[in-house]
């Protein structure tokens, strides 16, 4: 299985700055999930470790080897769009064997691999049947057969799922950790859907602005965020602006505008008079007995949980995510008004960011 090192890779085009010095290093048989906005750089360097755009300066490492200038057909390394490109006027199986028989196998030989990678994504039944007659989750799975049946042991995924519908998605989800887990592939998946790269990923790579912004498993990225962008980004918070009061080690006393005063863990150091921003999760935030008075503007249900949008005094607006079970047993109504609580093990400060709140989270 390759192990993957990119050492101070970096691309432009034209005046766009698409890869700045990145450093990063996969593990064999990791499957990573590479997620950021629009124009953050993810399919760049999917497409520089696939050896389809080559890096301005910098290398690429795939097992040990120095793989920068090399092509890609010698990379070891199959990269799939999220453009499927099935052969309309072929079978299944004639799709996937086509790409073989192009590589020098014989016939038969391409026939038994097409079938052996069909039973891999249960589509074994299938493979006589045309890619018309095939749902989008069905020709996703041909599309994924066919660069299983190269042998290459690093997948590139580009937006694989993006075309998909939301149920089919976690369908092929499903498939694609399976598959990953069962053949021992290399897997680095580009998404910009938060849930899939959460659900999907043992290690998470959030990108911005070309630049690698943080990474870690899902976990660590989603509780323990380095950044406002990465709250913003990875899961929905609630960003609370305030005045810091006093220090007590990582409990940070924060003042907000209203007077409110709340507590926060913060792991930099903070001053007294310092501006602050406070992030905690949508589903921490607590209805009944805190020190925020607010009206319930806004509900929306979502099924298992309800999304309930509260507004401060001074316009403020927090949404908590209330699971099903309470919403069911308490009464919420539009205008009345509720004591909100935010748990201080659940709040992380950071400093104000340069281009303030609203500029950090409207530049993303």
């Amino acid at each position: 299985m390759p192990k993957v090192v990119l050492e101070r890779v970096s691309k432009r085009f034209g005046r766009i700055t698409a890869l700045d010095e990145i450093d990063l290093t996969l593990d064999d048989g990791e499957y990573s999930c590479i997620l950021g906005p629009t124009g953050s750089g993810k399919t760049t360097l999917l497409k520089i470790i696939a050896g389809l755009v080559e890096p301005d300066s910098g290398d690429v490492y795939i097992d040990g080897k120095r793989v920068t200038g090399t092509p890609a057909e010698k990379r070891n390394a199959v990269y799939m769009h999220q453009n499927y490109a099935l052969f309309p006027h072929l079978t299944v199986s004639q799709n996937i064997s086509f790409g073989l028989t192009a590589r020098g196998f014989e016939e038969e030989a391409a026939r038994r691999k097409a079938s052996e990678v069909l039973e891999i994504v249960k589509l074994g039944e299938w493979a006589n049947a045309y890619p018309r007659e095939l749902s989008g989750g069905m020709q996703q799975r041909v599309a994924l057969a066919r660069c299983l049946a190269t042998g290459a042991r690093l997948l590139l995924l580009d937006e694989p799922l993006g075309a998909l519908d939301a149920r089919l998605r976690l369908e092929v989800r499903g498939e694609l950790s399976r598959i990953a887990e069962e053949l021992n592939l290399t897997v680095i998946h580009v998404t910009h859907d938060q849930s899939e790269a959460l659900s999907l990923a043992d290690r998470l790579i959030l990108m911005r602005n070309g630049r690698i912004v943080q990474t870690g498993s899902p976990e660590e990225v989603y509780f323990k965020p380095n950044s406002v962008f990465s709250a913003y980004f990875v899961g929905e918070s609630v960003f609370l602006e305030g005045i810091v009061r006093r220090v007590d080690g990582r409990v940070v006393t924060l003042e907000l505008r209203n007077g409110t005063i709340i507590e926060a863990l913060s792991g930099d150091g903070f001053n007294r008079g310092e501006l602050a921003v406070a992030a905690v999760r949508c589903e921490d935030i607590k209805v009944g007995g805190g020190p925020l008075t607010a009206r319930l503007k806004e509900i929306n249900f979502l099924g298992s949980f309800s999304k309930l949008v509260f507004e401060l005094p001074e316009g403020l607006k927090i949404t908590a995510n209330i699971p099903l079970s309470r919403f069911i047993e308490e009464e919420f109504r539009i205008g009345a008004s509720f004591q909100l609580s935010i748990p201080r093990e659940r709040t992380r400060l950071f400093k104000q960011p340069p281009m303030g709140l609203a500029g950090e989270i409207e530049a993303v």
